[in-house]
């Protein structure tokens, strides 16, 4: 299976339950995507496929709609499972129930990076820093609108900020 956000989402899932550590949806949401950011800058890799994965300019900070819409059940609950997709097998002429699972090693260690970087963060404070002046978020924000955060954006700031962090 090709590497994708809910993949992404499930690895998160799984890293958070082996620290014991709670993650709501919007906690899940900030972290993908700062995976996703991460991964663009160092690897120039996107961890979206983008036949299905986009990330969106919403009012608490940067939204992939199918992970949100995945996990949005648990509304600001913890999570406690990972979620799972239907795919149709056309030779069976039946339904699948697939659960994404992040197979690649180079996405597996920015994710696992990412976690260890931010998973002591509250929600609010991952919102925080999508928020700031600057941010992809920022740039793309229109009230009501949920436009689209373009990768290039994404890259670029994630691209500065490695260079703080390695500087400092």
């Amino acid at each position: 299976m090709r590497i994708n956000a809910l993949s992404v989402a499930n690895y998160f899932i799984e890293l958070a339950h082996m620290d014991g550590l709670p993650i709501t949806q919007l906690g899940l949401m900030k972290r993908v995507y700062a995976a996703h950011g991460f991964s663009l800058a160092l690897l120039n890799f996107s961890l979206l496929d983008h036949r299905f994965d986009h990330v969106e300019a919403w009012k608490y900070g940067p939204v992939i709609p199918s992970v949100y819409h995945s996990f949005k059940c648990y509304k600001n609950n913890p999570i406690t499972t990972k979620t799972i997709i239907v795919e149709w097998d056309e030779r069976t002429r039946s339904e699948n129930y697939i659960t994404p699972e992040l197979n690649d090693n180079r996405a597996r260690s920015i994710v696992q990076t990412v976690w260890n970087r931010y998973k002591d963060y509250s929600d609010s404070e991952m919102v925080a820093l999508t928020h700031k002046e600057g941010t992809p978020w920022a740039l793309c924000y229109q009230e009501g609108k949920n436009n689209e955060i373009p990768d290039a954006y994404t890259k670029l700031y994630y691209e500065k900020l490695v260079k703080n962090i390695v500087n400092t």
